[in-house]
This record gives structure tokens, C-alpha cells and sequence, in this order.
């Protein structure tokens, strides 16, 4: 193949990247439709949210209330970026279980949602729905703690950095997405093409609650190497590596579990003093 050739190669290659880059960034979750969240949250009795961004868009999520905790305590939580509220439903149940309660929303332009994804967008998305638990709910900043997984992690992080939760989980979460796009399409200049930047790791000096860092060893998306440097950033984390699991594996089962919930805890006690 001639020099020239292989010019227009890259040139179309760089091209397509740049194209098709926001559905890599925001694929969405397969197979849900409005009609399938309306059921389940039914089901296990959520309540569903519709919440106004500041530049006009509607937000669909949940808010699951546990009896166990009055006054109470939220977990704020960000889905990945081909997941749903639906992808964590374990999750949820362990946290009302223990006397939290689960709020999580759909991204712009995700199921349910209006508008289209971006990184600008999803950041006000997490200012929205930060308000809605802050004023429309009730809930002090010290009695909420945000948690978010993959790319969920980035937004997380930069909503932490504003407004100081009492605590921040970030599971299986990227330094950046430059750097990850760089490990995958190294032969690209994704420095230069890649719009939504996500740079989580500038953002760890700006962070002054406590953060839990857990990533999976054999992570084959978001290689552990993201965990284990973001744990180094951060003045004030603890790490959790469960080994060999991937991307799509649940990391908080078992003793990992106990070590998250016990993270949890200590941040924002549970009240026993007020229980029946």
C-alpha cells in the first residue's frame, strides 16, 4: 500500500472517529424502553422522577426509600455508560436494606430522558439532580454520598468537586477518557479528536471528602492501572481491587460489600436511637 494511500486511510479513519465518537462515549443500554422502568419500579416499589435541568431538559430517574433510616441517607448514583437504572438492582437492594436510600437517574438522551448526551450535558444532569435531593427532598449535603461506575465515575467526581458530599465511591472509573481512548486507539490523535473529555484525574485535588476507589483486577475495558493511579491522586481514598473480575462484573458482593456498606456507615451513621 502506498504512502498516499495510507494517508487517506488515517484521514478517513480519524474522520469516523470524530463522526461516530458521541454513540462510543453514550451507546445507551440495549433492550430498555420506558414501559419496561415504568413496570419494574412498580414492581419494587420506586418512585419514578422527573427532574428539570437547568437548560431545560427532563430527567428520568428513581428514588427508593429505605424505612430503616430517619433522618435520611442518600446514595447518589451514576450509571455507566451503556447501563440504566435497571443494572444495579442488587445494589439497591443492599443499600435500603442498611438504611440508605437509592436516588439514580438517566442521563440526557438515555431512556426516558429528553435531549442528547454530551459531557456539558451530563454534568448538568448531576447539578439537577443534586438539587432535587439538596431542596426538593430535603437532604443535607452531609447525608448524601455520590457513587459512580465507569463512566458514571467521571461525572461523580466533577459533582463532588462542587459541591462536597459526604463521601465519594468511584467503581471502575478511568483517570480520563483521553487516556483511555489513547490506550484503545493509540494510533489515533484522541488528544486532539475527543470532544467528551471526562479528566477525572484533574479533579482529585479538588475533592475534600473521603473516597472509596474499587476497581477489578482483570478489568479488560478500563485496565486496573486507572484504579490503582486514581487511588494515588487522592489525598483522602481508600482502595478496594477485587481480583480478576471485569468491567461487567458486580464488584460489591461479598466481603467487598461489607467493605463498602462499612465505608458508607462510617460517613453517615444510621440514627438507631429513632428506630422503632
Amino acid at each position: 500500500m502506498g504512502l498516499v494511500a495510507i494517508v487517506a486511510l488515517g484521514g478517513v479513519a480519524m474522520g469516523l472517529f470524530s463522526q461516530f465518537q458521541r454513540s462510543m462515549v453514550f451507546p445507551g443500554p440495549q433492550g430498555v424502553s420506558t414501559e419496561l422502568l415504568r413496570r419494574v419500579a412498580a414492581q419494587i416499589g420506586a418512585t419514578e422522577l422527573r427532574i428539570q435541568t437547568e437548560d431545560g431538559e427532563t430527567l428520568y430517574g428513581w428514588h427508593r426509600a429505605s424505612a430503616a433510616a430517619t433522618p435520611r441517607r442518600v446514595l447518589l448514583y451514576f450509571h455507566g455508560n451503556a447501563s440504566s437504572v435497571l443494572g444495579q438492582l442488587d445494589l439497591q437492594d443492599r443499600l435500603l436494606a442498611n438504611g440508605w436510600d437509592f436516588v439514580g437517574i438517566h442521563y440526557r438522551g438515555y431512556p426516558g430522558s429528553t435531549g442528547v448526551a454530551s459531557e456539558a450535558g451530563v454534568h448538568l444532569d448531576a447539578a439537577a439532580v443534586w438539587k432535587w435531593i439538596t431542596d426538593e427532598l430535603g437532604t443535607p449535603a452531609s447525608r448524601v454520598v455520590v457513587h459512580g461506575r465507569s463512566l458514571g465515575g467521571g461525572v461523580a467526581v466533577q459533582l463532588a468537586a462542587r459541591v462536597t458530599p459526604a463521601g465519594l465511591v468511584m467503581e471502575s472509573t478511568f483517570t480520563s477518557a483521553v487516556d483511555l481512548g489513547r490506550e484503545h486507539f493509540g494510533w489515533l490523535p484522541v488528544g486532539v479528536l475527543l470532544e467528551h473529555r471526562f479528566m477525572t484525574r484533574d479533579f482529585a485535588n479538588k475533592v475534600r471528602c473521603p473516597v472509596l476507589i474499587a476497581h477489578g483486577g482483570g478489568d479488560s475495558i478500563i485496565d486496573v492501572r486507572h484504579g490503582r493511579e486514581l487511588a494515588k491522586l487522592f489525598a483522602n481514598a481508600d482502595y478496594i481491587e477485587a481480583p480478576r473480575r471485569d468491567h461487567n462484573d458486580v464488584l460489591f458482593e461479598g466481603i467487598y460489600a461489607d467493605r463498602y456498606i462499612a465505608f458508607l456507615d462510617a460517613l453517615v451513621p444510621l440514627d438507631r436511637q429513632t428506630q422503632p
